[in-house]
């Protein structure tokens, strides 16, 4: 008489879109927020390009320093312009940069970077102290 009748209920299919609509809400969650995967993305790459500023100046200093030690150049003395001319030449990435005695600024990757530089009045003690994205505070 009756006909078997095949398909999902109504229970079923309003239970199968709150479980959905609670998944989406953890993703949503999950993806935004301080503590999100975009957020902390943000913060890895100001952080990595950050490093990468500081590394540039070390290396920079320490290439002027090994050479001098060696005796390689006369004229490879420790000042900004040197730094700026190491800098240049071994990390074609780095745009707008910028080398005084007391402080280098660059752009890496769109990030705007200021590196401080102690350069008293030793040659031998020239070295990086801080690091920080312009507008930090």
């Amino acid at each position: 008489m009756y006909k078997e009748q095949k398909g999902i209920t109504l229970v079923a299919l309003v239970i199968t879109i709150i479980v959905l609509l609670i998944l989406a809400g953890v993703t949503i969650a999950a993806l935004s927020g301080p503590n999100g995967i975009l957020t902390n993305a943000t913060t890895a790459t100001e952080e990595t390009a950050k490093s990468e500023a500081k590394e540039a100046v070390t290396m920079a200093i320490n290439t002027i320093l090994t050479n001098q030690y060696a005796g390689a150049t006369e004229d490879n003395k420790m000042n900004a312009s040197t730094i700026q001319t190491v800098i240049g030449k071994n990390y074609p990435d780095i745009k707008s940069l910028n080398v005084t005695a007391s402080q280098a600024t660059m752009t890496i990757n769109g990030i705007a970077i200021t590196v401080t530089i102690d350069s008293t009045t030793s040659t031998e003690v020239w070295k990086v102290t801080g690091v920080k994205v312009t507008g930090d505070n």
